[in-house]
């Protein structure tokens, strides 16, 4: 397609319009794809068709598993989850070695896919290895309430010393 036909397909009056949209300095473009790639990250998760073939989603039956490694996380909204990090204790967390970890991970109806999670500048640093950002991004969350509704304090109060908690102090 010629400038003139994109100006005329755009519904411009002047071919002047068009090129100020379609010109752009490779050194724009380079930034901005390195910035967008900075902000994001891909993580397996895993659908499961006999849920959503059933009907049960409408029943609230989760359908979308995020693949966190040693667990899956049954939240449709764990990529916007402020406790995502530490999902051990939380009510959406399946471990792997549970039956139905297992289930998820061998079935075959199921769907392995991933999507784009936007990560916090505290997000990456502790992602990246950080282990001081990974402490104040755990103390930053000590008291605000998971999605559930209860706080990781509590939470850990519920499961006893089954697991240790990451808000704790060692002894």
């Amino acid at each position: 397609m010629t400038i003139f036909d994109l100006a005329k397909w755009c519904g411009h009056t002047s071919v002047q319009s068009t090129m100020s949209y379609v010109r752009s300095k490779p050194t724009q473009l380079a930034s901005a794809f390195a910035k967008a790639d900075q902000a994001a990250r891909m993580i397996e998760i895993v659908i499961d068709k006999e849920v959503i073939a059933a009907g049960a989603t409408k029943d609230g039956a989760p359908w979308k598993y995020y693949d966190l490694g040693d667990s899956y996380c049954s939240n449709a909204f764990w990529s916007t989850c402020p406790h995502r990090m530490a999902c051990a204790r939380c009510y959406f967390n399946i471990p792997k070695p549970s039956a139905k970890g297992v289930v998820l991970a061998a079935q075959q109806a199921a769907n392995r896919l991933l999507e784009e999670v936007w990560l916090s500048p505290e997000e990456r640093d502790a992602v990246s290895g950080d282990v001081e950002a990974l402490e104040g991004m755990l103390n930053k969350l000590r008291d605000k309430p998971a999605l559930d509704g209860r706080t990781p304090g509590e939470i850990s109060a519920t499961c006893g010393s089954q697991v240790s908690s990451p808000f704790t102090e060692s002894e």
